[in-house]
């Protein structure tokens, strides 16, 4: 790993808002959105003059993201989150008309950003319509670069029908923002399949854990969480479409109502409005659900997820104004305040009963680490940033510079163009050689994120004026 130069970076020194800090703000997020796109594009183009001949079914990102050096054609694989994430947010920026059109160079090959990524756009579209076929109206986890069918990897996740894990509900957001770019009706109603049925698996807690490959045998709200993201990202690329009225008329209300049905449930099951706390997981019974060790686990990141889809449904609504934002703030100041440890970036797990960082990690010689996941800071920036857009709650600024802070402080990583380092041992800040969910760099929390900062900033900077 090798640090990005603090004077490339904008280090928040007060948690304060100007015009002249929202300005410098929204300018160097813009710059680090173009930056990032630069280098997908840049390894898609290296990778297919080290290979020539080789189709890759799908978005390239098999890069380590602590050495950014590609891995081996035998070794890569295809992971469908990538594939689905990148076709989302891409389609998104598509839509929103803010990828550069203007001629830039990468790996000495010279396109205009604009039409390179609507192009990828398309070509991923159609090896995930490929991949769908060919699984049987699945999209596996994992599957192979040859044939763009299930792999054998141990690694892939079995579900029986009923079940889903997350590839479902990334493939339901990602086409549903191609469908509503391309104004394809088909590809959009086939969203809406995948999403209907993450909604209904989630809500039952049928959802294979990706790590397990089992059902839990306590119910998280993970899964239907991040399934009203995938609601929130298509509502979103709806604002910014003129075409999908017209593809899917009433397409916006049904989504809304989804989402709070959604918002509703996970308030009402996973939280407690008074105190502020919000944990990963309910007994069969509904009580917060406690470990064999005692613990009451938060996943700070979920957390900071959650509330910053629920404060962009309300943001996109009149009909929701102030229904959801006083809880959200509460439940992330909390979260703010107990999920740091003392090196500054935020565990991936900590305990509600003693506010202690969890240990979740065990490496080959056995030494356990409490991690930190780039993810969780990059999303509690977004929902920080929204909650102070829409409530003007001091708290939520603190929350922010905290967050930002402790992003660009500490995952940023030259060797991957400025993307983030996947997961940081939170105690001594050293890269550690997990990642999360997926092992390819992916395409989508720290870019969705950046562009919901810049769209809150966007709207704070007319109040100055």
């Amino acid at each position: 790993m090798k640090k990005i130069p603090r004077y490339e970076l904008y280090i928040l020194e007060e948690a304060k808002l100007d015009r002249d800090i929202l300005q410098a703000l929204l300018s160097f997020n813009r710059k680090y959105q173009d930056r990032t796109l630069g280098y997908f594009a840049g390894i898609k183009t290296e990778f297919e003059k080290l290979h020539p001949g080789v189709k890759y079914p799908g978005l390239f990102a098999e890069v380590d993201s602590i050495s950014g050096e590609m891995r081996p054609l035998e070794k890569q694989k295809v992971w469908s989150w990538g594939d689905c994430r990148g076709l989302g947010i891409w389609s998104y920026l598509l839509t929103k008309n803010v990828i550069p059109d203007e001629e830039s160079e990468f790996c000495g090959h010279k396109a205009r950003l604009r039409g390179f990524f609507s192009q990828y756009c398309d070509f991923i579209h159609q090896c995930l319509m490929e991949r769908y076929e060919l699984n049987g109206g699945r999209i596996p986890f994992i599957v192979d670069v040859a044939t763009n069918k299930a792999s054998d990897d141990p690694a892939n996740v079995p579900c029986a029908p009923g079940e889903c894990e997350p590839t479902h509900v990334f493939a339901a957001a990602g086409f549903m923002q191609y469908g509503i770019l391309k104004a394809d009706r088909k590809t959009l109603a086939l969203g809406l399949k995948f999403l209907d049925e993450s909604i209904v698996c989630g809500m039952n807690f049928r959802n294979v854990d990706h790590v397990t490959k089992k059902r839990n045998r306590y119910n998280g709200h993970g899964f239907i969480m991040v399934t009203l993201g995938a609601i929130v990202d298509a509502l979103k690329c709806i604002e910014y479409s003129g075409a999908s009225a017209a593809v899917m008329p009433g397409l916006k209300e049904k989504l809304l109502k989804k989402g709070a049905m959604i918002a509703e449930f996970i308030l009402h099951h996973f939280c407690n409005p008074e105190t502020g706390h919000f944990w990963e997981y309910n007994c069969k019974e509904g009580n917060p659900y406690i470990t064999p060790e005692g613990y009451m686990i938060c996943d700070p990141g979920h957390v900071a997820e959650a509330c910053g889809f629920i404060a962009e449904l309300e943001g996109i609504s009149a009909e929701f104004k102030g229904r959801f934002s006083p809880t959200l703030v509460k439940i992330l100041r909390f979260t703010s305040d107990k999920g740091y440890g003392k090196a500054g970036i935020m565990f991936k797990n900590f305990d509600l009963l003693t506010g202690e960082g969890l240990f979740d990690k065990t490496d080959v010689k056995g030494r356990k680490h409490r991690t930190s996941p780039w993810w969780n800071v990059r999303e509690c920036c977004a929902a920080s940033m929204k909650l102070y857009e829409i409530t003007g709650e001091m708290a939520c600024l603190e929350i922010y510079k905290k967050a930002q802070n402790a992003t660009y402080l500490n995952f940023p990583n030259e060797k991957i163009g400025g993307l983030m380092v996947q997961t940081l041992d939170a105690d001594t800040l050293k890269p550690l050689p997990f990642f999360p969910a997926t092992g390819n760099l992916d395409p989508m929390h720290d870019t969705r994120a950046r562009e919901r900062e810049i769209e809150a900033m966007e709207r704070l900077k007319l109040k100055f004026q």
